[in-house]
């Protein structure tokens, strides 16, 4: 099982979406993956949505504020034990901090970073809340990736500041996988050596297993969403990268073997 009480420095722990139907979306999300949703208040107003397998928390919906000009999208968090040093090494190792650290209410500590390909990803520091209680199961997140231009220098740059232990595949678009103490993490590549649309800019990309490619497809296409490229196969499972019907980008994943 996949069950999480805690998270190592430097690991990937929560995913988020912000989007412009909360309501729509979590409609959308509950049918594809049979999540139960709890909404909890926030201190900036609004309500955050608490996606739930079964007990256990998985991920959370909210809507984009109306001050924040920016298309719905999937957000993801890397654990740090120590906030406020991480933030100056990201700083000090050419990123840009796009919100300085503050308090999520009981819940934690957290910053968002650009790092210095382009790519934002936000930073937790846990309290209360330690990410997500369940990952890598049936309808739960199992891997993000980072889509970039210059991956080389991204990877140097994470390697840096969180001491990711990188693996580079030999073959074109020659694929960065990056692991914390022998446990995989995540994974890199560089859009200017795979056929990607000019116009996609640099992201980090939220993956979830599903138990049925095909069926989770239909579901897609029925409820509004859209489908942007074939499914492919490759050693770890079959994949294709959906957009919700708000357009937020998402991967779904049939996994072979994942990794508890």
């Amino acid at each position: 099982m996949g069950i999480r009480n805690s998270y190592e420095n430097g690991v990937f722990s929560w995913v988020d979406l912000m989007t412009s139907e909360q309501e729509a979306a979590k409609q959308f999300y509950a049918e594809l993956f049979g999540w139960t949703f709890k909404d909890k208040p926030t201190d900036m107003g609004g309500v955050y949505s608490m996606a739930y397998k079964g007990d256990r928390s998985v991920a959370a919906i909210s809507a984009i504020p109306p001050t924040m000009d920016m298309p719905p999208s999937w957000q993801s968090y890397i654990t740090v034990k120590d906030l406020d040093t991480t933030v100056q090494s990201c700083q000090e190792n050419g990123a840009t901090i796009e919100m300085a650290p503050f308090d999520v209410m009981q819940a934690g500590r957290m910053a968002i970073i650009k790092d210095p390909t382009g790519a934002v990803v936000s930073l937790w520091q846990a309290t209360e809340h330690i990410g997500a209680e369940r990952v890598n199961e049936v309808n739960t997140f199992c891997w993000t990736e980072l889509q970039t231009r210059g991956a080389e220098r991204a990877a140097e740059f994470y390697k840096s500041v969180f001491g990711w232990e990188l693996e580079v595949d030999e073959a074109p678009p020659n694929y960065i996988s990056a692991s914390v103490k022998g446990h995989m993490n995540c994974g890199m590549f560089d859009m200017a050596k795979a056929p990607m649309p000019d116009n996609v800019p640099p992201r980090w990309v939220v993956y979830f297993n599903v138990a049925d490619l095909d069926a989770s497809l239909a579901v897609v296409n029925r409820l509004g969403g859209s489908v942007l490229m074939d499914p492919m196969d490759i050693e770890p499972g079959r994949f294709t990268t959906i957009l919700d019907p708000q357009g937020a980008v998402v991967v779904l994943m049939q996994v072979n073997t994942p990794d508890d």
